[in-house]
């Protein structure tokens, strides 16, 4: 769920106009979500709380999913961090706490509505894997390299398919699958891969 607010930490002192404008539509983007809902939101609505026009918003963006999917990125890169709690455990557990709950409310939706935008346009898929899904997956695995180098997993674990079980659980029960991501899960997911722990 968006936290009410708080700007993206994007901007700052010595911006460019353009710049500014850029940022602007990206916190407008967020609050209107918040708000009404990716399926509701419109171009339009999203000009106005930025105060810009919609050809502003064109000239960087070609639909509605596109100035989604960067305003998402760059809220989920603030506010889902890969912590380094010192232990895979508490490191996974955070993750998931925080991953959950930004999967909630009008946020879901639009990760949901991005996610169907991806299966019906190719160019819109590539952009949505480059930027929101592959960066994200990296930091998981560079989370699980770290509990490999303190010894909590196997030296011979594939981390790369480890991780895509990961996001697999977590996206079948968020699109496919009518059961919570809640802490219940989460716990038997880590529980699972702290049996991949070498052998003493």
């Amino acid at each position: 769920m968006f936290e009410q607010g708080r700007p993206l930490e994007t901007s700052g002192p010595g911006r460019r106009r353009s710049d500014q404008a850029h940022q602007a539509i990206l916190q407008a983007t967020i609050e209107v979500l918040s708000q009404e809902g990716y399926r509701a939101m419109t171009i339009e609505a999203i000009a106005a709380r930025a105060g810009v026009g919609k050809k502003t918003i064109y000239r960087w963006w070609s639909s509605k999913a596109f100035v989604t999917l960067e305003a998402l990125t760059v809220y989920t890169e603030e506010h889902t961090p890969f912590s380094d709690t010192g232990s895979l455990e508490g490191d996974l557990l955070t993750y998931f706490e925080h991953s959950f709950a930004g999967l909630q409310g009008k946020a879901g939706t639009a990760l949901s509505g991005m996610t169907a935008e991806a299966q019906l346009d190719p160019e819109f898929a590539r952009e949505f894997q480059r930027m929101f899904i592959v960066p994200r997956k990296q930091e998981l695995v560079e989370l699980l390299q770290r509990g490999m180098q303190r010894g909590e997993l196997a030296a011979d674990t594939n981390l790369d398919v480890l991780a895509d079980l990961i996001y697999g659980a977590k996206w079948y029960r968020f699109l496919l699958y009518p059961k919570p991501l809640d802490d219940a899960f989460a716990k038997e997911i880590v529980t699972l891969i702290l049996r991949l722990r070498p052998e003493a």
